[in-house]
């Protein structure tokens, strides 16, 4: 299992556990701040944070410069039919891990999120149809679609009418917003996802905004206390 930034509750034993997947170059800490702002909040007194790295390997679409990411990028057309998927199912694998070892450690399934940015919101969704237990909820922001459906078929998704909570910006060069549309489409049309929550900001590029991570904060209260009736 990869190596992660681990941010603890602030008062023991943990309740709740956040997995946040970072996006392509980037590592867990690039998005630890999520856990000293929610930190702050006492609703998040028993949550614990976890932020895995990725492992470095060549990315195509970077001339084959090694860098951090969840699976190879062959091109920016971001399309499931050129997909890395070889590389996707091992994140995918690494994701249950992640989870089970939550699970382990006491923690209830629905009282786990799991979620990510970029390339991880693309493998958080992609969770979504593979994870062997129904967690509480799934987080995409500026997330795409990143395999076709066969590689799901073997799958008998346990989280189908999980809620799942995608913001997208409609000024992201990098995922552009009809890639997140198109996610939507895939997971709710396709693979059968009842709960699609998706949410366009204006003027956002390809990153978050105060508008996002508010509409964030209010999901992820809703189902951990969803988790505690």
């Amino acid at each position: 299992m990869s190596t992660a930034v681990r941010v603890a509750a602030k008062v023991q034993p943990a309740e709740q556990a956040l997995i946040i997947f970072h996006g392509l170059g980037d590592s867990g800490s690039g998005w630890s701040f999520l856990a000293d702002f929610l930190q702050k909040d006492p609703s998040f007194q028993h949550t614990k944070f976890i932020f895995p790295n990725a492992p470095t390997i060549p990315v195509t679409v970077n001339s084959g410069m090694r860098m951090p990411a969840w699976f190879d990028i062959l091109e920016w057309s971001l399309s499931p039919s050129r997909a890395d998927v070889e590389g996707t199912l091992r994140s995918l694998n690494v994701i249950q891990k992640y989870v089970q070892e939550q699970i382990d450690a006491g923690i209830k399934p629905e009282n786990i999120i799991v979620g990510g940015f970029s390339q991880g919101a693309a493998i958080s969704l992609a969770s979504s149809m593979t994870l062997p237990v129904k967690v509480g909820g799934f987080v995409a922001l500026s997330g795409f679609c990143c395999a076709p459906f066969e590689a799901f078929q073997s799958s008998s998704s346990k989280n189908l009418d999980t809620p799942i909570f995608h913001g997208h910006g409609d000024d992201d060069p990098v995922v552009p917003l009809q890639s997140g549309k198109a996610a939507k489409e895939f997971y709710t049309s396709k693979c059968g996802m009842q709960n699609y929550d998706f949410r366009v900001y204006r003027g956002l590029e390809h990153s978050t905004s105060p508008e996002e991570i508010f509409d964030l904060i209010e999901f992820i209260k809703n189902v951990f206390s969803m988790s505690r009736s």
